[in-house]
């Protein structure tokens, strides 16, 4: 036995032999497998679908700011198409990243957990907890530009609809006929219906994400006496997730249905665009409180 290898034709190495190759190893091995090409495909499609919806999104305030050429100023056109933009990269990561990635992990003591494993637990629940704040964070100075913006929009409609019938006939006819035509031009219907689909795809995507997670209120039940208002934050989740529903579901989506001059459908559109900016606000408010609350007892775990 003095020339045989270590290991070699070992009582240990044919376990390792038999359990390579028993059914058990094969299935756990397949899953494993196939768990992760799962994991793989459904980023893809995550990604395709959001890069989809970003791309429709695009075209769609394209022709939201060709209502307004010539009316508004750049600027002010500009800001509304950013604002616009960012608001929607911002609720696509939180719905269907940050929100899921927070509720993969359990906020409850684990039996038969170590010491080391627990502090990882807390670690990854607390720096989840802290990207969403960041998030909301970013979501708000995004709704005061959507909000100053659309307000923008409206004084435009005002002035130019306030003119007088002869200024209109004289300064306003050919603009009037030029935007037409740009209107109408800008882009082809079946590209137009393409970004309307794509986008409604993604809606579609963040409602489905949302509905399969687990209330915060539930996932965190054994902290509700220390925080009684955490279920305001399913509450602001849910209205967040409607308002933006609304935004870029409808409002938007409905100016493709306008022609050039129909001023007061216009006035409507913005008018509702401002009410849910200032309904996405009044939730950024409700969460900080309970939000903060939550991210402080996971940061007195970590830091131990």
């Amino acid at each position: 036995m003095k020339g045989q290898l270590p290991g070699e034709n070992s009582s240990s190495n044919k376990i390792l032999d038999n359990l390579a190759f028993s059914p058990f190893a094969v299935n756990t091995l397949a899953r494993g497998r196939q768990k992760e090409e799962r994991a793989e495909s459904g980023n893809e499609d995550a990604d395709e679908s959001r890069q989809l919806g970003v791309a429709g999104l695009s075209l769609i305030l394209g022709q939201v700011g060709t209502y307004f050429q010539n009316r508004a100023y750049a600027d002010d056109i500009d800001v509304l198409s950013f604002s616009l933009y960012h608001l929607f990269c911002r609720i696509d990561y939180l719905y269907r990243t940050l929100l899921p990635d927070l509720l993969s992990v359990s906020s409850a003591p684990i039996a038969e957990e170590s010491r080391f494993e627990d502090l990882l637990r807390h670690q990854h629940i607390w720096t989840k907890l802290r990207t969403i704040k960041y998030t909301l964070n970013r979501l708000e100075p995004l709704c005061n530009l959507l909000g100053d913006a659309t307000e923008c929009m409206l004084d435009v409609l005002d002035m130019t609809g306030g003119a007088t019938a002869a200024h209109k006939k004289s300064t306003s006819t050919a603009l009037s006929e030029e935007n037409e035509q740009e209107w109408m031009h800008t882009l082809s219907h079946e590209r137009l219906e393409q970004a309307l689909t794509a986008e409604m795809v993604c809606l579609a995507d963040w409602q489905e994400s949302y509905n399969d997670l687990t209330l915060l209120v539930d996932h965190f039940s054994h902290l509700v006496p220390a925080i009684p208002a955490l279920i305001q934050l399913d509450e602001a989740f849910t209205i967040v997730l409607d308002s933006v529903g609304a935004i870029f579901g409808d409002i938007l989506p409905s100016f493709q249905a306008l022609s050039a001059g129909d001023d007061d459908a216009v006035a409507t559109l913005l008018f509702d665009l401002m009410h849910q900016a200032d309904q996405l606000l009044a939730q950024y408010d409700a969460v900080l409180e309970p939000l903060h609350s939550l991210i402080e007892q996971f940061a007195l775990k970590s830091n131990r």
